[in-house]
């Protein structure tokens, strides 16, 4: 597994906080999760202005998605998906926005607000972009880019990226998969025989 590629930098006003994510936004491909943590006013936001500035989607139309959980940008170079999770008790809670088809789909850079609230549903392969004060007053940013990692093993279910230890996405997977087992969509084929051969499970 490659090592995660980690930098810090040092911003002294938002404008620096949007200018530096103009910027970053040139390295993100489809697919990328963009994940911002960070205490309120911390900058998430604005990180999120900037990276539509340097997709080419007009900043002036990213606001925080709090009340909404999620706006969708178009118009750049990629679509630009904006999720607010401060108001999200569990990682299940994303399955009204459909998050797994939105992961699935890989057609534009996702930047999610508060991850923390749903880690079970992150993706082991995103950007971690962590946002906190300064003691002169401005502000630090950390990013984790942790898009080398090894992939996840696919949910049995639905093929997107399992959880860590988990052979299901989300729970919504697991249950469609218990589903198939109480209706009697999985069959035994085959079955013991002299010469040793296994069993083979399908659907």
């Amino acid at each position: 597994m490659s090592e995660p590629h980690i930098e810090m930098a040092l911003l002294a006003a938002p404008e620096d906080t949007e200018a530096f994510a103009e910027v970053f936004a040139a390295r993100l491909e489809p697919g990328d999760v963009v994940a911002l943590e960070g205490d309120l006013g911390a900058g998430k936001t604005c990180f999120v202005r900037g990276l539509a500035q340097g997709l080419g989607i007009d900043p002036a139309e990213v606001s925080s998605p709090t009340f909404v959980s999620m706006q969708r940008y178009r118009g750049g170079r990629l679509p630009l998906v904006h999720v607010d999770a401060w108001r999200m008790r569990s990682a299940e809670d994303l399955d009204t926005i459909g998050w797994d088809e939105l992961l699935a789909a890989r057609d534009a850079v996702v930047a999610i607000e508060w991850p923390s609230k749903v880690l079970a549903a992150m993706p082991s392969r995103r950007i971690d972009v962590t946002l906190a004060p300064s003691a002169s007053g401005g502000r630090v940013v950390m990013i984790d880019d942790r898009r080398c990692e090894q992939p996840s093993a696919a949910c049995r279910t639905c093929g997107a990226a399992a959880r860590a230890n988990d052979p299901f996405c989300s729970e919504r997977c697991r249950a469609v998969d218990l589903r198939r087992w109480l209706t009697g969509a999985y069959r035994i084929a085959g079955g013991s025989s002299e010469d040793g051969d296994a069993d083979e499970l399908t659907a």
